[in-house]
C-alpha cells in the first residue's frame, strides 16, 4: 500500500475527503464522505494520506471476498442437485479464482492508492452477489432485492460506472419472476438497456432541468430566494415518491415497487447534494465552484470536458461554416438573480462532413496524427469514409486500447511505458518467444526498456487458458451453465466492450486508461474461476481421489494466482513510494517566501494540494493552476484568500472576465516604450463598471513593464497575436501580484502556454522564477549560493524504492530534477567550485539513479561533467552502464529490421561523444566496441 499521496487524481482526493472539499467533475460523495471517516482515525495529518489509502485497501479486499461467493453463486447453479451443501471443489475453485482476479495488474494497481476506482468495484461486486443470492435463494426475502437497488443508487455517488451493471440485475429479476428462456432472457436484456438509458441520461444527464426551470422562475420572476425552485423540486420527488409508496400499498403490489426502487435510487442520488453545499462554503478545493443548480448541472455531466459522438458527429477534418456563443446561468449576488454569461463555442459544418459512426472527430492536431498513423488515413486529401472510422475503431479503440489491456492482465506485460502502437511501449508480452516474436522484434537481442522494467511481466497465457476453459465450459450442455454464461457474458460486455464503444476514445490519451475497465476483467477472472471448476470436476470424475483433486487445485493456484504474484509484487509493491509527496514538497521548497507558483498538469498540481492543505507544508505559497485559468470560476477563487495564504490582486474586475469569457483580444504589432502592465490592463477594461463589456477591440500594447519586489524594473514583449480569456487572466495575476509576490513556475509548464513570460524565467530549485534578466556579478554569485542552498537542503526525495514506475519517471522528468543539477553544476564549475558541482551530481544520482528508462543524452552529459569534476570512478561506472544499454538497444533495433537511416540518425552522434569519453577514462573495452559499431553504421 502507498503511505502517502500518489500522483494523478489520488492528491486530490485525499485533500478533498480529508476536509470534504469539491474535487473534479462529477464527483464521488460517497467516497468523500468515507474518506473523511478514515482520515479521522488518523494519529496525524501525515498519516492522513495512508488512512485514506487504506479505504482502496480494504475496499479491494472485500471485493475479492464477493468475488468469492460471487463464484459459489455461480457454481451452485451448474450442479445437478442445488439442494446439496457447497462441495468443497467448487469452494476451492472460487477461492483460485477470486485470487486470479485479486493479483492482476489494473486491480491491483487501483488497490493502493487514494482513487474511487477501488471504491467502485467493492460496489459493482457486492452488488451483484447480493442479487445473485436473491435470485437463487428459494423463497428468498424481498429484502435482498431492495438491499441490492440501495446498494445501486449508493454506487452513483462513488461512480456512474456502476450502472453498467444494471441489465445485468434487471435480467436477473426477470428470470426470477418469469423464468429463464430466449424470450424472457431477451426481454430482461431489453429493459434493462432501457432503465440503465433513464437512469443514465433521465435521472444524470437532465435530472436537474426541471430543477433548473423552477429556480429560473422563482428567483427571477417571482422573487424567491435563491435555491427555492431546487427546494421545491426535491420537496416534490420526495413528496411523490412516498405519496405512490402509500397509496400503492398492499394495492397494487408492482407499482408499490416501482416507487419502492425509484426511492432506494434516488437515495443514491440524493447524494450529490452534499457537492452544492460543501461548494457553497468556499473550501480551498472546490473544482467548478457547483455552489447552484445550473453550475451543479454542468458539474455532473462533466460539461467542461466536451462531448463525444457517438452515431452520427462531424469528422476530424470538418471546416466549420459558422459558429455560435452559448451562455450558462451565474447567479448576481448583488441583484439576487441568474444572469446569463458567455461560457463557449459551438461550432456548425458542412452537412456533407457528418458522418455515421465517428470514431474519428476530435480537431485537436495530435488526435488528427493520432488517426492518421492508425487508420492509414490522409485526412487532409481525403473524407474519411465509414471504412476508416471502422478501421480506426477496431484498431485503436478495441485492439489498442481494450484488447491490449486485457492481456496485461491474463497473458503478460511487456514494461510499464506509455504505448501508442510502437514495438517498444507498453504492449503485452506473454513470455513465449516465438508468439512475442511476431510483434515485438527480436526476442534474442530485447530491448532495454523491456530487460530492465520490473513491469515485464510474463504469465504465459495461463491465466487466459483457464479463462478460455470456462468459457467452453459454460458453451457445453449442462444445468445452468447457460444462465452463468449469460450473466458473467453480460457483466463482460457492458464493461468491456460496450464501455469502448460508448467512451469513443481519442489517440495520445495522457495516461493509459486500464483502470476504466477493471470490472470486465473481474467478470474474465470469474469465467477462470469457472474453469478451474471445470478442470477440478474433470480431475476428481477421473481419479475418484480427493487428495488427487487437492493436489490439482494446489497446482492450479499456484500457475494462476501464484504466478500472478509473484510476477507482480516487485512493481506493484508501493509500501516505499514516497516521490510525489517528496516532489511537491521539494518544488514548494523552492519557492520564495509569499511566492505565487504556477503549475499546469494533474501530477504537478494535486500532490501539491495535497502537502499544502493536509500536511501544511508552505501554505504562504499561492498556487495557480494555468489549465484553469480561462474559466469563470476559477477566475473568482483565485480572489479569495485561502488557509494560511491571502487573495491575489487582479486588476482587471470580475464583470470584464464575466463578459468575456469566449473573446479573443488583438496584441499591437506596433513597438514602441513600454507601458506599465497594470495601465495596460486598466485601459482594456475601462467602461466595465458602466455596465459595458471593456474595450475587447482595442489591440493591446506588446510591451509591458512591471516591477519586481526588490523594485528593479522587468520587461515583458507579448509575442502572440491574440490572447485568449485564460492567457490575460495569467498575465493579471503575474502584473498585478509581482510587485509584492515573487512569481515561479514549475518546470512542468508547457512553454507555449506562458507566451513572452519564458524570455524572464530564470533557474530556482526545482522551478523557474520570474527576474529582470541579467545580474550582475554579485547579485548572480548570491543566485547562485542560494540555489546551491536550495538544491542541498530544500530538495531531496528520500528515495526508498528500488525501483520508479512510468509515472514516476515522466514526473521526474518533467520536473526538471536532472536539468536542474546539471546546470547548477555546470555553473558551479564556470565559477571555479569543482568540488560542489560534484556534490551536485552525485547527489541527483543517489536520488533518481541510472536506469535505461531515463533520457540517455541527460545520463551523457552526467557523466560528462562528473569526469570534468574529478569523479572519475562514478564516470566511468556511468559510462559503462550507459554503453552497455545503448549497445544493446542498437542491437535490438538492427536485429528487429529497423533502417539502417534511421539508427545513424538515433547513434551516431550519441556514440561519437561516448566513445570519446570512453577514451578520456581509459575505459578501453567500452571504447573498441563503440568504435566498431561506429564503423558498422556511421561515418568514422
Amino acid at each position: 500500500m502507498a503511505p502517502t499521496v500518489s500522483f494523478w487524481d489520488s492528491g486530490e482526493f485525499i485533500a478533498s475527503a480529508a476536509m470534504l472539499q469539491v474535487p473534479h467533475p462529477p464527483g464521488a460523495p460517497i467516497y468523500l464522505l468515507l474518506g473523511r471517516l478514515f482520515s479521522i482515525l488518523a494519529p496525524g495529518p501525515t498519516y492522513i494520506a495512508l488512512f485514506i489509502n487504506f479505504l482502496s485497501v480494504a475496499a479491494s479486499a472485500f471485493t475479492v471476498f464477493f468475488v468469492f461467493h460471487i463464484l459459489v453463486l455461480l457454481l451452485r447453479m451448474v450442479r445437478n442437485q442445488e439442494q446439496e451443501p457447497v462441495h468443497w471443489v467448487e469452494q476451492l475453485a472460487a477461492g483460485v479464482g477470486a485470487l486470479l482476479f485479486a493479483f492482476t495488474d489494473s486491480f491491483w494497481y487501483s488497490a493502493v492508492e487514494a482513487e474511487v476506482y477501488a471504491l467502485s468495484l467493492f460496489f459493482s461486486s457486492v452488488t451483484l452477489w447480493v442479487f445473485l443470492k436473491w435470485y437463487v435463494g428459494r423463497g428468498a426475502s424481498p429484502r435482498w432485492f431492495y438491499l441490492g437497488v440501495f446498494l445501486l443508487g449508493l454506487s452513483m455517488g462513488v461512480h456512474l460506472l456502476n450502472l453498467l451493471m444494471a441489465p445485468v440485475f434487471v435480467l436477473l429479476f426477470v428470470w426470477k419472476v418469469y423464468g429463464a428462456g430466449i424470450k424472457t432472457t431477451l426481454l430482461g436484456l431489453l429493459i434493462g438497456f432501457v432503465i440503465l438509458g433513464v437512469l443514465f441520461f433521465g435521472l444524470i444527464s437532465f435530472g436537474l432541468w426541471p430543477a433548473m426551470k423552477l429556480e429560473l422562475l422563482l428567483v427571477n420572476e417571482w422573487g424567491f430566494f435563491q435555491h427555492s425552485g431546487v427546494l421545491l423540486w426535491l420537496i416534490f420527488l420526495a413528496g411523490a415518491i412516498a405519496f405512490g409508496m402509500i397509496i400503492s400499498f398492499k394495492r397494487y403490489p408492482l407499482v408499490h415497487m416501482g416507487f419502492t426502487i425509484a426511492g432506494l435510487l434516488l437515495m443514491g442520488w440524493f447524494s450529490y447534494l452534499m457537492i452544492p453545499v460543501r461548494a457553497s462554503a468556499n473550501p480551498d478545493i472546490n473544482m467548478n465552484a457547483p455552489d447552484n443548480v445550473f453550475s451543479m448541472h454542468d458539474y455532473i455531466n462533466r460539461t467542461q470536458y466536451g462531448s463525444r459522438p457517438l452515431v452520427v458527429g462531424s469528422h476530424a477534418w470538418a471546416q466549420a461554416e459558422d459558429w455560435k456563443n452559448i451562455d450558462k446561468y451565474v447567479f448576481d449576488s448583488e441583484d439576487s438573480v441568474y444572469e446569463k454569461i458567455p461560457a463557449g463555442t459551438v461550432f456548425s459544418y458542412d452537412p456533407d462532413d457528418y458522418v455515421f459512426f465517428p470514431r474519428m472527430y476530435s480537431r485537436q492536431s495530435y488526435h488528427q496524427e493520432g488517426y492518421e498513423w492508425w487508420s492509414g488515413l490522409d485526412g487532409e486529401a481525403e473524407t474519411p469514409r465509414l471504412a476508416h472510422q471502422v478501421d480506426f475503431f477496431l484498431k485503436y479503440q478495441v485492439g489498442h486500447s481494450y484488447l491490449r489491456y486485457l492481456m496485461w492482465n491474463f497473458a503478460g506485460r511487456q514494461n510499464d511505458d506509455q504505448g501508442h502502437g510502437d514495438i517498444v511501449s507498453g504492449n503485452w508480452a506473454s513470455g513465449i518467444g516465438f508468439i512475442d516474436g511476431q510483434m515485438l522484434g527480436s526476442r534474442e537481442h530485447r530491448h532495454s526498456g523491456e530487460t530492465y522494467s520490473a513491469s515485464a511481466n510474463y504469465y504465459y497465457g495461463l491465466p487466459l487458458i483457464f479463462i478460455l476453459a470456462g468459457l467452453f465450459f459454460l458453451l457445453s450442455k449442462g444445468p445452468g451453465r447457460k444462465k452463468v454464461l449469460m450473466i458473467l457474458g453480460t457483466v463482460f460486455l457492458m464493461t468491456g466492450p460496450l464501455l469502448v464503444l460508448y467512451l469513443n476514445q481519442p489517440p495520445y490519451e495522457p495516461r493509459e486508461r486500464d483502470y476504466v475497465y477493471v470490472a470486465s476483467f473481474m467478470a474474465l477472472a470469474m469465467f477462470g474461476g469457472v474453469g478451474i471448476y471445470a478442470l477440478l470436476r474433470t480431475v476428481l470424475h477421473f481419479s475418484k481421489s480427493f487428495l488427487t483433486t487437492g493436489l490439482s487445485g494446489l497446482l492450479l493456484l499456484l500457475a494462476g494466482p501464484g504466478l500472478l504474484f509473484s510476477v507482480n509484487l516487485n512493481d506493484h509493491d508501493r509500501s516505499e513510494r514516497y516521490l510525489a509527496r517528496d516532489l511537491a514538497m521539494s518544488q514548494l521548497r523552492s519557492c520564495p517566501a509569499g511566492s505565487v507558483l504556477f503549475t499546469y498538469g494533474d501530477n504537478d498540481t494535486y500532490p501539491l494540494w495535497y502537502v499544502q492543505q493536509v500536511e501544511m507544508v508552505r501554505p504562504d505559497v499561492k498556487i495557480v493552476n494555468i489549465g484553469l485559468l480561462h474559466t469563470f470560476w476559477y477566475q473568482q477563487y483565485l480572489r479569495n484568500s485561502q488557509k494560511g495564504n491571502g487573495a491575489l490582486e487582479m486588476t482587471l474586475p470580475e464583470n470584464f472576465y464575466r463578459s468575456n469569457a469566449v473573446t479573443f483580444f488583438p496584441v499591437s504589432s506596433i513597438f514602441s516604450a513600454p507601458v506599465e502592465g497594470i495601465k495596460v490592463l486598466n485601459a482594456l477594461g475601462a467602461g466595465i463598471d458602466a455596465g459595458e463589456s471593456g474595450n475587447p477591440e482595442e489591440r493591446i500594447h506588446p510591451q509591458w513593464e512591471m516591477t519586481l519586489p526588490d523594485g528593479k524594473k522587468m520587461e515583458l514583449t507579448l509575442d502572440q497575436s491574440y490572447l485568449s480569456i485564460g492567457d490575460l487572466a495569467l498575465l493579471d495575476v503575474v502584473a498585478s501580484n509581482v510587485h509584492q509576490r515573487p512569481v515561479c513556475f514549475t518546470r512542468n509548464v508547457e512553454v507555449a502556454s506562458i507566451g513572452g513570460l519564458q524570455n524572464l524565467l530564470q533557474p530556482f530549485g526545482l522551478n523557474m522564477k520570474l527576474g529582470p534578466g541579467r545580474l550582475s556579478d554579485e547579485e548572480a554569485f548570491a543566485e547562485l549560493e542560494l540555489r546551491w542552498t536550495l538544491f542541498s537542503d530544500s530538495i531531496s526525495l528520500l528515495r526508498g524504492e528500488p525501483w520508479f514506475d512510468n509515472t514516476c519517471r515522466q514526473a521526474l522528468s518533467t520536473s526538471g530534477y536532472r536539468e536542474t543539477a546539471l546546470t547548477l553544476a555546470r555553473e558551479l564549475m564556470e565559477a571555479g567550485d569543482e568540488e560542489r558541482a560534484g556534490a551536485v551530481l552525485k547527489k541527483s544520482l543517489r536520488e533518481w539513479p541510472f536506469s535505461p528508462m531515463q533520457d540517455q543524452d541527460l545520463m551523457l552529459q552526467t557523466a560528462q561533467l562528473l569526469q570534468l569534476t574529478g569523479n572519475v570512478d562514478q564516470a566511468a561506472g556511468l559510462v559503462s552502464n550507459i554503453a552497455y544499454v545503448n549497445l544493446s538497444d542498437l542491437y535490438f533495433f538492427y536485429y528487429s529490421g529497423f533502417d539502417l537511416q534511421y539508427l545513424k540518425q538515433r547513434y551516431c552522434r550519441f556514440f561519437r561523444d561516448l566513445h570519446r569519453l570512453a577514451k578520456q577514462l581509459e575505459m578501453d573495452r567500452q571504447a573498441v566496441e563503440l568504435e566498431m559499431e561506429l564503423q558498422r553504421i556511421c561515418s568514422f
